[in-house]
């Protein structure tokens, strides 16, 4: 009995002395901070987590089980971890003693005034020596946060001029988005046609380039106060919600595309010296050639400008009009540095008959451009409303002709004026009768979204979340260029369809095409201020991921895996890793 009694002595005093060895994770001690501690809305800082690893154990690199993140995430955002380099030990990142994982942290625009806690949840999984792995810990650290109203000069100012030279850098970059193709091959051609001229001339046609991108940009700046101040959300592109715009600017271009196959030749009575004087050295057109490309980039969303617009729009009306006009800067300025270095048209083909094939081949994708914006009207008006606008553009054609026919070059003012009059008369009454703008369309039509997909819905997205399921969301439109080549390219498409089912992701669909409130405060609550915008809530994971305007695959498989980064161990006592 004796020697029973010591023998569950001695086990039981190894059970003590074990356990009290292999689950001593209390020791494990986290701090957080976010610098600098004080923040205006829109700032971004730098969020960071350190651990004390006690001695003797160890934390693999394993970002199923080592992670930081958000918890109250209505006003703040964090970016990707940033993990420390580790020790490699049989294929295996270790972390020893005090371990630091870093993240960008933004405060978002509308976060109000005063003293904020940000809910950081910090979790780990530490090993001995052994090789054995204890249960995954996870414990919810405070960090004070101070937001500003903005009265700190030297932060306020840095924010600003961040968010000036984004939406100049983004400006830039819209002159490689497919929206201005045809207008930027236009401006190319009348460079060549500008190439025999002095430099003075290059110079004044690209400042008049540069002149009518800003003029248009500042209208559209001043639009944007307007409705704001009538309580309306607005985002970039949103004229083309308006089907009278969209009816508008096809008129335009068709007319255009017209001319190129020199149906008609502008020719005013009594500005025909002035004509002659644009044909000449390609002014008008240069200043034209600006606004018309304006008109076919508010569709775009270029990289970083998004993200500068959705902050602008949140602003005083004198920061909007400073954003248009650093977005219009950096759209106007490689032309305008070729203005300044004429030499740079010297590597353009010379002037010669190829340039008329080359002016018709332009008329072509203008019509292109036509159809295009054809197939997003088609979901703002009715069936009918769309054969009635295919005969105006027919008509249109005619009046052109007929314009054509009465008035030359050098033809004497009566006739020219009256030509002028019965074209304008005649598109008048045309408009009157036939543009209609009824929307009485088929909405599950209009908004229908590829199989797969499902109409975005609020309350069906937090059913998602609270099951634990990842969910993909896109919010686009079918006027927008970027969105339709994302859709193509990557999420409407065999291999999309396969990555998100692999993955079990949820998708749903924004359609931002006509006006709607809902998918406007979305995209503002992302910080955005048009579309595409493309959001991955992960499964059991309060924080989202904000992708950037272009996708690829590559950005899905690095952002959503196969395996998600926040699944437990729910039917395992616990993990043990072997070093062998």
């Amino acid at each position: 009995m004796i020697k029973r009694l010591a023998a569950i002595f001695l086990i039981f005093t190894f059970f003590v002395i074990a356990g009290e060895s292999l689950f001593a994770e209390e020791d494990v001690k986290v701090q957080g901070s976010i610098t600098p501690s004080v923040l205006v809305p829109g700032e971004e800082a730098t969020l960071t987590v350190t651990y004390q690893i006690p001695e003797g154990f160890h934390q693999t690199k394993a970002d199923d089980f080592f992670f930081i993140t958000i918890e109250n995430n209505t006003w703040f955002q964090m970016g990707e971890i940033v993990y420390p380099t580790g020790i490699m030990e049989n294929e295996l990142e270790n972390y020893y003693g005090a371990v630091t994982l870093e993240a960008a942290f933004l405060v978002s625009e509308n976060t109000p005034a005063g003293k904020q806690t940000v809910k950081v949840k910090v979790a780990w999984q530490i090993c001995n020596e052994a090789g054995v792995c204890f249960f995954p810990e996870e414990t919810t650290i405070d960090i004070p946060l101070e937001i500003g109203n903005g009265s700190g000069i030297n932060q306020s100012i840095a924010t600003l001029l961040k968010f000036l030279f984004l939406a100049f850098l983004g400006g830039l970059l819209l002159n490689v988005m497919p929206c201005v193709l045809p207008i930027l091959s236009m401006r190319a051609l009348n460079l060549v046609r500008q190439s025999q001229n002095d430099r003075r001339s290059i110079f004044v046609g690209s400042l008049l380039y540069g002149a009518g991108v800003l003029v248009s940009l500042l209208i559209l700046a001043v639009i944007v106060i307007v409705l704001k101040t009538t309580g309306q959300l607005v985002g970039w592109g949103f004229q083309f919600q308006n089907p009278l715009f969209v009816i508008t600017l096809i008129t335009i271009i068709f007319v255009f595309a017209l001319s190129l196959f020199d149906v008609f030749i502008i020719n005013a009575p009594g500005m025909n010296k002035m004509a002659a004087a644009s044909n000449r050295k390609g002014w008008l057109g240069s200043f034209f050639n600006g606004i018309f490309a304006v008109l076919l980039a508010t569709p775009c969303t270029a990289p970083f400008l998004g993200t500068a617009l959705g902050f602008a729009f949140s602003q005083t009306p004198f920061f909007i009009v400073t954003s248009f006009a650093a977005i219009g800067t950096g759209f106007a300025l490689p032309f305008v540095l070729i203005g300044i270095w004429p030499k740079l048209i010297q590597s353009l083909p010379k002037p010669g008959p190829w340039m008329d094939t080359f002016k018709e081949i332009m008329g072509f994708l203008l019509f292109g451009t036509v159809l295009y914006l054809f197939s997003s009207l088609r979901f703002q008006i009715s069936s009918d409303a769309q054969f009635k606008f295919l005969i105006f553009l027919t008509l249109i054609a005619f009046i052109s002709w007929f314009y054509g026919k009465l008035s030359k070059p050098g033809s004497k003012f009566p006739s020219a004026f009256l030509a002028l009059i019965i074209a304008l008369s005649l598109t008048g009454i045309s408009a009157y009768y036939l543009i209609d703008t009824n929307r009485s369309f088929s909405e599950p039509e209009a908004y229908a979204v590829r199989e797969g997909w499902e109409k975005f819905d609020p309350d069906e997205l937090e059913q998602y979340r609270a099951e634990g399921k990842g969910v993909f969301l896109a919010f686009g439109a079918k006027w927008c260029s970027v969105c339709k080549i994302n859709e193509g390219r990557v999420l409407f498409t065999e291999r999309g369809d396969l990555f998100f089912n692999e993955r079990s992701v949820i998708r749903m669909k924004g359609d931002y095409t006509n006006k709607g409130p809902l998918i406007d405060e979305w995209i503002r609550k992302f910080g955005k201020a048009g579309v595409p915008v493309y959001v991955y809530y992960p499964p059991d994971d309060s924080n989202y991921i904000l992708f950037p305007e272009i996708l690829t695959f590559s950005l899905l498989e690095e952002n959503i895996p196969l395996v998600s980064k926040k699944k437990r161990l729910d039917d395992s006592m616990f993990l043990i890793q072997s070093t062998d």
